[in-house]
């Protein structure tokens, strides 16, 4: 009778678990329609389209069941959009998990497989399914070079045993990028090849291609990337040649390529919003004025982006910019005035400029990422050309808990009171996952790291989400 019981419960349990994971009810007419951009504004099923988001760039990486669970719990808080990496370049064939593409010896080879752009497909029906719209970054301009390791890619069971050499995938600039090609195709090359060498580029455009075909009439696809936090530089340093105009030139060929695939789905370029007030214009009427608050490495070219040439471009539907304060500086250091304080009131401002981007070049501008380490998780922060853990002596510059929270509050409210028309807080890391992930319950203290979830859990991510929704009229006339 005991066991009976048992069972009968353990059923009932199981039961009632499936219920409640299908309790998100997927709005039909939204998910079926595709996100359009016109007058400054994007546009969903005949309202205005505002949204607060998420990246999950290592979506693709997980197995069916904890991709599907993923997604079911980010739509379920009222996230309506997702920016994840599109891309897994690899210079060989690893030990285990999905790749995309194969970089190396001078040739650019894609895999169709099922463990290669089949993971793809898998994203996205499993993203429509649960009416969120995604954004699908083409490549990434970080991509430190670094040994493969040995054991199975972060999804699976097999792990690391230490900090210094973290499971392929673990990190988001371990996914190959601008640096993987050029180290394939050009390997004593500069980073800036990327944007003006032949071959590379047209390794790029196949690779491309074989990505927006598959996905033309897929209404769950919001818009195409060029690139995360594209730049002169990475850790492959910049040519003395790079400038805007190379990229902007760039950006212009592959937007308007994608465009010849694909008409149906938005462009945008994926950088992180640098200005270069003096430069001069390829495809920019109007443009930010100089003036002596924008001053510094953000607004003088020096990153080689011209974000309002950027936009501007005919092919590119809204702009972009991101915010981390760990990893760029946006403007001069201010004396007597501590660095989280100074980090959250940057981040207001960079919306600011970029409000005014928008209503300049007629078209929406984005937060694609927007985060800040709290001081409990430094010692999971890497930056973006380093490819291990923090060490113990590392200065801190983490902020306390509650300024995380007022600092995603403040900057959704800095976009929802200006022109910035979509927010993505900087990563969702799922918790609960059953095929190893990013949280270990068996390991005890073996790698205590493991034991935060890695992002904000607090109450400003569905609040964020629900204000922006609530934001988003009907269009009348």
């Amino acid at each position: 009778m005991l066991l009976f019981l048992q069972v009968y419960l353990a059923i009932a349990v199981h039961a009632l678990l499936a219920a409640g994971r299908n309790i998100f009810q997927r709005d039909n007419a939204t998910a079926s329609a595709f996100v359009t951009a016109g007058n400054g504004t994007f546009q969903l099923n005949g309202k205005y389209f505002r949204f607060y988001g998420t990246n999950a760039y290592w979506a693709h990486m997980t197995t069916d069941y904890d991709m599907d669970m993923t997604f079911h719990d980010i739509a379920a808080i009222g996230i309506k959009a997702v920016r994840t990496w599109a891309f897994n370049d690899v210079p060989s064939k690893p030990h285990s998990g999905p790749y995309f593409q194969i970089l190396g010896s001078g040739k650019a080879t894609i895999n169709e497989g099922a463990d290669g752009l089949q993971r793809l497909d898998k994203l996205v029906a499993t993203a429509d399914k649960y009416g969120l719209k995604l954004i699908l970054t083409l490549t990434n301009n970080w991509n430190p070079d670094r040994q493969m390791p040995a054991a199975s890619a972060w999804s699976r069971r097999e792990s690391y045993q230490s900090k210094e050499l973290l499971p392929r995938g673990y990190l988001p600039n371990d996914y190959g990028g601008i640096d993987a090609y050029v180290r394939a195709f050009h390997p004593e090359g500069t980073h800036d090849l990327f944007y003006t060498d032949r071959t590379i580029i047209e390794a790029f455009k196949n690779y491309v291609k074989a990505v927006v075909t598959r996905y033309s009439q897929h209404p769950a696809v919001m818009a195409y990337e060029l690139g995360n936090d594209l730049r002169c530089s990475s850790t492959l340093k910049a040519s003395s040649n790079c400038n805007p105009q190379n990229i902007t030139r760039w950006a212009a060929e592959i937007s308007q390529y994608i465009k010849e695939l694909d008409h149906k789905h938005l462009v945008t370029v994926g950088d992180s919003g640098f200005y270069c007030l003096d430069c001069p214009k390829l495809f920019a009427k109007n443009s930010t004025p100089k003036q002596p608050a924008l001053e510094g490495p953000s607004f003088d070219g020096s990153y080689g982006i011209d974000a309002d040439d950027l936009v501007a471009i005919p092919s590119i539907d809204f702009g972009s910019l991101q915010i981390a304060p760990e990893q760029v500086q946006l403007f001069p250091v201010l004396e007597d005035v501590d660095f989280a304080t100074q980090a959250i009131g940057d981040g207001g401002k960079w919306i600011e400029i970029h409000s005014q981007t928008s209503i300049l070049q007629k078209k929406p501008e984005v937060v694609l990422s927007a985060g800040i380490v709290p001081k409990t998780d430094w010692d999971l922060f890497v930056p973006n050309d380093q490819v291990t853990l923090q060490h113990d002596g590392v200065p801190c510059r983490g902020v306390e808990d509650f300024q995380v929270d007022y600092s995603l509050a403040y900057w959704a409210s800095a976009a929802l009171n200006g022109n910035v028309d979509g927010v993505l807080e900087s990563n969702w890391v799922q918790t609960g996952f059953t095929s190893r992930g990013t949280k270990s319950l068996w390991d005890g203290d073996k790698r205590p790291w493991e034991k935060r979830t890695g992002r904000y859990h607090g109450a400003a991510t569905g609040q964020n989400s629900r204000q922006f929704a609530s934001s988003s009229p009907p269009i009348n006339g």
